[in-house]
């Protein structure tokens, strides 16, 4: 039986990289400055769409979303949101517009938090998410449980620039990724493959 893991890439940034700084930059018209935001941000923001659309989509959905990203950098102010939760928000919206067509999004009803362990298990962000079975797996997985385990475990994003991504509060997030997770571990063990995060 296959084993998956899954890690958070927070990891790979820079530690010296300034995003402000940057964001400052492009929006008095500096283009190296906005190229350097694509390269800290494409990584990521390509996983995010990758794990929400058919793989023949990706390129053009994530071309769009930085397009967008540069077209509207001006409107951008960090009193807000911040720099990150702001363009994975363009993202998201790209593709629920992408994929309304496709599939009914859920409705949220706010319940009770879990406050279990596994309502937020740490040593997921610590493996990788990255085989073909689990990119099938987190297709399956209804919205907004797809949108949660994205953010939260592909992405590494936190809790808080997921509730501002998604409109929604915390505790709901946390009840999402929890739930999420219980229904991928079902996913995953269906195709042969035993995850170690639960």
């Amino acid at each position: 039986m296959a084993t998956t893991q899954f890690h958070s890439m927070n990891d790979t940034a820079p530690q010296n990289f300034d995003v402000d700084a940057l964001v400052l930059r492009a929006q008095e018209g500096d283009k190296d400055a906005f190229a350097r935001l694509y390269d800290h941000f494409f990584d990521r923001i390509y996983r995010y769409v990758y794990f929400r659309v058919a793989p023949s989509e990706v390129d053009d959905l994530v071309e769009i979303v930085f397009i967008k990203a540069w077209i509207n950098l001006e409107k951008y102010e960090k009193r807000d949101v911040q720099f990150s939760a702001w363009v994975f928000k363009i993202a998201h919206n790209i593709v629920i517009d992408h994929r309304r067509s496709h599939r009914p999004l859920s409705e949220i009803t706010e319940e009770l938090e879990d406050s279990s362990e596994k309502a937020a298990p740490k040593v997921l962000t610590e493996k990788s998410m990255t085989s073909d079975l689990v990119r099938e797996a987190v297709d399956h997985l209804k919205e907004p449980y797809r949108q949660v385990v994205t953010l939260k475990f592909l992405i590494g994003l936190s809790n808080t620039e997921i509730a501002e991504i998604m409109n929604e509060r915390e505790g709901n997030v946390r009840v999402l990724q929890f739930r999420a997770l219980k229904e991928l571990k079902v996913l995953l063990q269906e195709k042969g493959v035993q995850p170690e995060f639960l």
